[in-house]
């Protein structure tokens, strides 16, 4: 058998002492993590304005295509064969989306091929080194 050193009284002090620290560390990090998070994502938009504009845009031309599709969606009683509302509608409304498409592509497309083209590159440069 090996001869090990016993353990003092003060080893556990100072051990637990360092778990005392160690678990302030952690909560202290636990806490600030969201601030962290939000204020990456703030800086994030701060340097691509456009960006977020597009990104912020899009969200919400999909939401509103999802919530129209909740909302619109035959009642139990259509779905169950009987009449949902007695008469059809007379008038059909495009899809906001099919509306904004045609005049967004042309703003959109260009700042896409730029933020690609840079990260390629950046890819390229990482390459050569």
């Amino acid at each position: 058998m090996e001869n090990r050193k016993r353990v003092t009284e003060e080893d556990l002090r100072i051990t637990e002492a360092l778990i005392a620290k160690s678990y302030g560390r952690l909560k202290e990090s636990v806490i600030q993590a969201p601030s962290r998070a939000f204020r990456s994502a703030g800086q994030t938009a701060c340097r691509h304005p456009y960006a977020t504009a597009g990104i912020a845009l899009v969200a919400g031309v999909a939401l509103y295509g999802i919530f129209k599709m909740v909302t619109s969606a035959p009642s139990a009683q259509g779905a169950a064969g009987g009449p949902a509302s007695g008469r059809k509608k007379d008038t059909v409304r495009e899809d906001l989306l099919q509306q904004m498409l045609p005049v967004l592509l042309p703003l959109v497309v260009p700042h896409i091929g730029s933020v690609i083209q840079k990260y390629l590159g950046t890819l390229q440069v990482r390459k050569q080194k």
